[in-house]
């Protein structure tokens, strides 16, 4: 039971740090070039919240690039997961690194 916990906490805070990343890839992307300097707004990106996020923080928010593989089912019942799934890889694609 313990463990479960733990794991879903990890996977929560990953859903964050996706979530924070990709905030900040949706501001750079909406900067017009030509218009000068645009006050940028920076998330707090929560790395060191679980030990999955700070082992994946290079990955997520360093130096390298990343993909993303999102498995879906093509079953009617899994319909809401599968929806799930792709909204998630679709904020993924949003994180933009420096």
């Amino acid at each position: 039971f313990k463990e479960g916990v733990t794991i879903n906490k990890s996977l929560s805070t990953l859903g964050r740090v996706i979530h924070a990343l990709s905030e900040q890839g949706e501001v750079d992307a909406q900067e017009e070039p030509g218009e000068g300097p645009v006050k940028k707004r920076r998330h707090f990106v929560g790395y060191r919240d679980s030990v999955l996020t700070w082992l994946l923080k290079e990955n997520l928010g360093g130096n390298s690039k990343t993909i993303m593989l999102a498995n879906i089912s093509p079953a009617s019942t899994n319909y809401e997961e599968s929806l799930n799934t792709l909204r998630y890889a679709d904020r993924v694609k949003y994180i933009k690194n420096e």
